[in-house]
């Protein structure tokens, strides 16, 4: 039951992140790969994902409850009562409690889905051991604003890796491609950091977009709804501007 629930998840999904899987799935795990978004995956996108019957419910997502000490999970509708376990595939384990669901469904296990920063095409700030992600806009001013506290953390102990989206209009969508296409890749990562969109880039002819693609992949497994989203070392993310402040979000989920 777990196998065909979980190709149904991937055919929804509609590409194939075999590196998400819970070991034990024997079929997946043959063509397991070293990174989630690799060239092999994305050439299996999407005609090659899992051919299973699948439908899609009338609903939005689905609600966990806590009636009477029992764990109770329904669709967002109210019409259907799930009954069995739900296995969060990222932790690899199933979520038995209420507790267990808030833990681990309000946290993206970074370390446990292989995800290798330079297959993303990430600018990075800082080379430490605590390992942040921030998905961005090039138009986004509280991006800006929140990128800047990033002098204010200590480069030994975190790494930031700042991925540019593009989502927030064809003027963001243009001016993401040439950042991603720049010849000088130092000074582009640096003006995705900062927020500097006065700078003109050469381009390099042909440019392979291939890492954007894998990075705009990963936001959607990730449900980035608002940016800037922030994702800290433990796991913990923040939907938006952290309200304590980006320096203080990050050094609170430091080792």
């Amino acid at each position: 039951m777990k196998k065909t629930l979980l190709c149904i998840a991937l055919a929804l999904v509609g590409f194939t992140a075999t590196s998400f899987a819970e070991e034990g799935y024997n079929d997946i795990e043959k063509s397991r790969t070293k990174t989630v978004f690799n060239k092999e995956a994305l050439e299996k996108n999407p005609n090659k994902t899992p051919d299973v019957v699948k439908y899609l419910l009338p609903t939005n997502g689905i609600i966990a409850l806590q009636n009477n000490g029992k764990l109770q999970l329904l669709t967002s509708n109210g019409r259907f009562v799930i009954k069995g376990v739900l296995h969060d595939t990222w932790a690899k384990k199933d979520l038995n409690t209420f507790e267990d669901i808030k833990e681990y469904a309000s946290m993206i296990p970074l370390n446990s889905l292989n995800i290798k920063m330079e297959d993303l095409q990430s600018a990075t700030w800082g080379k430490g051991p605590n390992q942040t992600i921030i998905f961005t806009d090039p138009y986004c001013e509280q991006c800006v604003i929140a990128l800047k506290e990033l002098s204010k953390l200590d480069p030994e102990k975190h790494t930031i890796h700042v991925l540019s989206v593009g989502v927030l209009g064809d003027r963001s969508k243009q001016r993401n491609y040439e950042l991603y296409c720049a010849k000088d890749r130092y000074r582009a990562d640096r003006a995705i950091i900062t927020g500097d969109n006065t700078i003109k880039f050469e381009q390099i002819e042909n440019c392979d977009k291939e890492a954007l693609v894998r990075r705009e992949i990963t936001a959607q497994v990730f449900g980035v709804s608002m940016i800037p989203f922030v994702i800290r070392n433990d796991g913990k993310y923040s939907v938006g501007k952290p309200t304590e402040g980006l320096k203080t979000f990050i050094e609170n989920g430091a080792k």
